[in-house]
């Protein structure tokens, strides 16, 4: 039985699931820039000799997905907290940590195993051999760190040596190569070195896959994985990304029918989803997506993706009331969601509440301005989100209060200024006056903003604004600088007489009545 298989059936049983291990790669110790490729190498190998010894462990590829998700990047260092946050995302409460080194072409792995829960590090498990017998060295530790991490394996430790990758070094090196290379045509170019190398390796084809259709080449990608054999332990996998592959070229029914199977044989939230999108691309009217998503969030309940999913096939099914249920939770949630606003505003439209309808459209043009055209509804937008793995990422995302989300905004906005982004810091300063038009200090942003954009005329505006919610001395005498640097000497005047009746030592607005002409 799969993984897959067995948190399937232990998620509608009453015991807990049991918890993957989460492999991190490796730090390197003083090793020559010429093994960079080794620490991810080596966390892309082992979750693989986990799994061949009975072991549930998350691989590399859902690894990334989990870090992509709390923007963590790629390819770099991780913390201590990092990767224990990961963890959550990804189920894992033991992680596997640690580092290696290199003596000439000899290389020795110290690993560990951290219990996040029971907050324990095990000793190091240590192994060594030359560069070349890497994926051994691997292997072998994944045998220690398997007795260590579960109940005892369920075969012997001689059949288990007996799986190992025995992969010819020139394909693992370029396969690691692969891996950590970030120009996705040089990284397609080494991944299919290494598959010319070993072509009988389901791994690597997977990540070559994979990497073709992450790079727009779907068909490659499908005639790629077609050659992973169905007894390999990477078949399940491949054949995901295969029905991915097809949605891509528009063979719905084709995906429909692939995912139809893999469903029959273990119905994880990924593949539901998946089969119930590529009936609808389809236009099925044998069975309802919106029933079929609906067995996918009971698999996966915290999904944001699966609840707009859900809502998306409930609106082309005809059903815009239920729709609207659906996203006006969701919206409560992910309040900064312009495509949940977009379907939500079209399904006020189809159910003829039109006053409702164009006061959401208002949240579509200052949370998505790019669709403030799509009056229709238009299901060619694909705005559906398909799953790109079958493990859920466990992204717990605490209901946050309207403060709490604009002052994350708000946050972004001092990012975007200093990086002098000021069109990207205008458009999240819209979205935060969208969800609290009175804020005064989203005004005072905004025209600040407006100003360091030449637009005076609307920095005007926007001081007034950030007035009239509260009277501040200090933003009514930067008001008063804007109007006499545009030479309306008259108006800054007043302005300035205001600030001093408030505020008698303010310089600034003293400042501003130098010179400036007194009277009307």
């Amino acid at each position: 039985m799969t993984w897959l298989a067995a948190v399937a059936v232990l998620l509608t049983s009453s015991s807990a699931p049991p918890r993957p291990v989460l492999v991190l790669p490796p730090e390197a110790l003083d090793a020559p820039q010429e093994y960079g490729w080794v620490s991810e190498t080596v966390s892309d190998l082992l979750p693989r000799s986990l799994s061949a010894a009975g072991v549930l462990a998350v691989d590399r590829a859902d690894r990334l997905r989990a870090q992509e998700a709390l923007e963590v990047p790629a390819l770099v260092p991780l913390t201590r907290a990092t990767s224990i946050r990961i963890g959550e995302v990804l189920g894992a409460t033991q992680l596997v940590t640690g580092s290696f080194r290199m003596d000439g072409r000899n290389i020795t792995l110290s690993l560990r195993l951290l219990d996040t829960e029971r907050g324990t590090l095990s000793s190091p498990f240590v192994a060594s051999g030359p560069i070349e017998t890497l994926s051994d060295v691997v292997h072998r530790l994944g045998w220690d760190l398997a007795l260590a991490s579960s109940p005892l394996p369920p075969l012997s430790r001689q059949d288990f040596l007996a799986r190992r990758a025995g992969l010819p070094f020139e394909a693992l090196r370029a396969y690691g190569n692969g891996l950590v290379t970030r120009v996705a045509p040089l990284k397609v170019k080494r991944l299919s070195r290494a598959v010319s190398l070993a072509p009988n390796d389901a791994h690597l084809r997977l990540a070559l896959g994979r990497m073709l259709l992450e790079s727009g080449e779907a068909t490659k990608a499908y005639d790629t994985l077609a050659h992973v054999a169905p007894e390999s332990p990477a078949w399940r996998s491949a054949t995901f990304v295969r029905g991915r592959a097809l949605l891509a070229v528009g063979r719905y029914r084709e995906a429909a029918d692939l995912y139809s199977r893999m469903a029959a044989q273990d119905p994880t939230a990924g593949v539901l989803t998946n089969h119930a999108l590529a009936l609808l691309r389809a236009g099925s009217k044998d069975v309802k997506a919106s029933q079929i998503l609906r067995s996918a969030l009971d698999l996966d309940p915290g999904s944001a993706d699966g609840a707009f999913n859900l809502a998306w096939a409930l609106f082309f099914e005809g059903d815009a009331a239920a729709a609207e249920v659906e996203l006006r939770a969701l919206l409560r949630r992910e309040p900064l969601d312009g495509h949940v606003r977009l379907i939500l505003a079209w399904a006020l439209f189809k159910q003829g509440k039109t006053a409702e309808a164009q006061e959401e459209w208002k949240g579509v043009v200052a949370m998505a301005p790019s669709y403030a055209g799509l009056t229709t509804p238009d299901p060619s937008r694909r705005f559906e989100r398909l799953a790109t793995s079958e493990r859920p990422l466990v992204v717990q995302r605490a209901a946050r209060t309207k403060a709490e989300v604009i002052a994350g905004l708000l946050g972004r906005v001092e990012r975007l200024t200093a990086s002098g982004d000021t069109a990207g810091a205008l458009q999240e300063l819209v979205r935060a006056a969208y969800l609290d038009p009175h804020a005064p200090r989203v005004h005072l942003l905004l025209a600040r903003t407006h100003r360091a954009r030449g637009e005076n005329e609307q920095a005007l505006n926007e001081f007034r604004m950030s007035l009239w919610s509260e009277d501040d001395p200090a933003v009514r005498a930067e008001m008063a600088v804007l109007l006499k640097e545009l030479g309306r000497l008259a108006e800054a005047r007043r302005e300035a007489e205001k600030v001093l009746t408030l505020d008698p030592d303010n310089s600034v607005a003293k400042k501003v009545l130098e010179g400036s002409p007194s009277g009307g």
